[in-house]
């Protein structure tokens, strides 16, 4: 009878072994293979804003890259862990409808885990809200609209890239203390991302003492823009305007070739600039001589020569090295980073630095990391996430459309923007008028209930690479403990009834 006890309950503790270790091993084997899913969202097709969209997408591709590799991890396109990053792309066609279909699709049958892009403005309002109702993450890139971390601000948003604020002071500060020009127009588009720009602008004129005579919209499918320049004309005849800004996204050509065949420039300075290649090129390329774009001199949010740091030098040099070709389905050959490619890839290293750092998602436990005060060393320079409002503080440029004329090189012979001033981060940092529930933002609402696992956070003068959870149990570890409590505890009972 003894002897049928020991096998009784040996069979007993070996059944409850077997009910328990698929618990404690495989749930956890799967927990840290099972893909960290990440929808990126931008107008790949129509709307006007689909030659931006490689941009995003290969700068990101690129970042992802970088931070799993050099910025303290090693383990590429993973987290240190071995979680894989899964990578899927939702083509917005610029409309907000189906940017809000697509999300619904992606939280709720994709198992998307954390949101990325919307190069429209509205659309990134939409993609903003959807975050909000799912409780997910949402990293803006491009969408420079400032009301997305004002009035519109939801504590699930994050914005790497630059807003409406940092090319407001960095043009601004260039039209009146470098030019001191003090009467301004604006020609802007017809959606948030013109009528917020100016704004912006207005609101650091008149800080400065300067004067708005009037602002005109048009939207961004239009191909006639002369009544709009008559209008511009009628108004200097009255106020004497002396400098126009220009506050556009996507299409340049119809209206940079109306400016100069109308000769606005004879009425009054039009704003230079530097925007991305392409544009640039397209805009030269359909002047009538002796109208020109070079020389062109303003406001520049990036320009792969412009930066000099150790993370531009990577980028440009892997866009050589890996053949990407931001333009190539216009034709175009040369492989170097386009206007928003560094946003894309910066975006990347904080998704990464917040993953590695909350190896579960948790998405309260990953805002609450964001809001540490975190410094990355990014391709436009050191970028610090403001806690207060979640917006990216990053080096502006005031550059010169210039022609390259260095046989070497990849943009040999087309229009780049060549560094005239870099502008530090805090000169440019927007106000903070972050607003949530009606009452403004207070960073740090988030945090997770105490527990005993401690974990060092980045701190604002550091890199931003994250580090593993310290101290206290994982899963496995419980488990570990758990079978090895059955075993001995087998071994005990084994031992007292072979003294019965």
């Amino acid at each position: 009878m003894k002897k049928m006890k020991i096998i009784s309950l040996s069979i007993s503790l070996l059944m409850l072994f077997s009910l328990f270790a698929p618990v404690f091993m495989v749930k956890q084997v799967d927990a840290q293979t099972t893909p960290i899913k990440i929808g990126i969202f931008a107008p790949f097709t129509g709307g006007g804003l689909q030659l931006y969209a490689p941009w995003t997408k290969q700068g990101f591709e690129l970042g992802m890259i970088y931070a799993t590799t050099m910025m303290g991890y090693d383990n590429e396109n993973m987290t240190q862990a071995g979680r894989p990053y899964e990578l899927h792309y939702y083509d917005t066609q610029s409309s907000t409808t189906v940017a809000s279909n697509l999300a619904t699709q992606a939280f709720e049958t994709d198992g998307i885990d954390i949101l990325v892009g919307g190069t429209s403005s509205a659309v990134a309002s939409v993609l903003s809200a959807k975050a909000e109702e799912y409780q997910k993450l949402y990293f803006i890139s491009p969408a420079a609209s400032s009301s997305l971390t004002a009035e519109e601000f939801n504590p699930y948003v994050f914005r790497i890239a630059r807003n409406n604020w940092q090319d407001a002071y960095a043009g601004v500060n260039y039209a009146m203390d470098t030019l001191g020009y003090t009467k301004f127009a604006f020609l802007a588009a017809d959606y948030s991302f013109g009528r917020f720009g100016v704004d912006a602008m207005t609101q650091a004129i008149q800080d400065k003492g300067g004067t708005v005579v009037t602002a005109l919209y048009a939207s961004l499918a239009e191909t006639d823009f002369q009544p709009t320049i008559d209008a511009l004309i009628a108004a200097d005849g009255v106020n004497d305007i002396e400098y126009l800004f220009v506050v556009w996204a996507g299409n340049f050509v119809y209206l940079y070739n109306d400016l100069f065949t109308y000769n606005l420039a004879s009425y009054m300075e039009l704003a230079g600039a530097c925007i991305d290649i392409f544009s640039m090129n397209a805009i030269e390329a359909g002047l009538t001589p002796p109208a020109t774009y070079i020389g062109s001199t303003g406001l520049c949010l990036y320009g792969y020569e412009l930066p000099n740091n150790t993370v531009n030098d990577w980028m440009v040099a892997e866009h050589v090295a890996r053949h990407i070709k931001p333009n190539g389905q216009y034709g175009l050959q040369y492989e170097v980073p386009e206007l928003f490619t560094a946003s894309g890839f910066a975006t990347a290293q904080f998704l990464v630095d917040a993953t590695n750092e909350v190896a579960d998602l948790n998405t309260n436990a990953m805002i609450n990391y964001l809001e540490s005060g975190i410094t990355i060393d990014c391709p436009k320079g050191p970028t610090y996430l403001r806690p207060d409002d979640h917006q990216g503080l990053a080096e502006m440029y005031i550059a010169t459309a210039a022609n390259d004329t260095d046989p070497a090189s990849e943009t040999y012979n087309l229009i780049i923007a060549k560094l005239n001033q870099t502008l530090d981060r805090n000169t440019v940092a927007p106000p903070i008028e972050s607003v949530w529930n009606g009452e403004p933002y207070v960073p740090g609402g988030f945090a997770p209930p105490p527990t005993t696992t401690t974990s060092p956070t980045t701190t604002s003068t550091g890199t931003g690479t994250g580090t593993q959870p310290t101290g206290g149990f994982d899963m496995l570890t419980v488990g570990v403990i758990a079978i090895v409590t059955l075993f001995v505890g087998f071994i005990i009972a084994a031992v007292i009834f072979r003294k019965k």
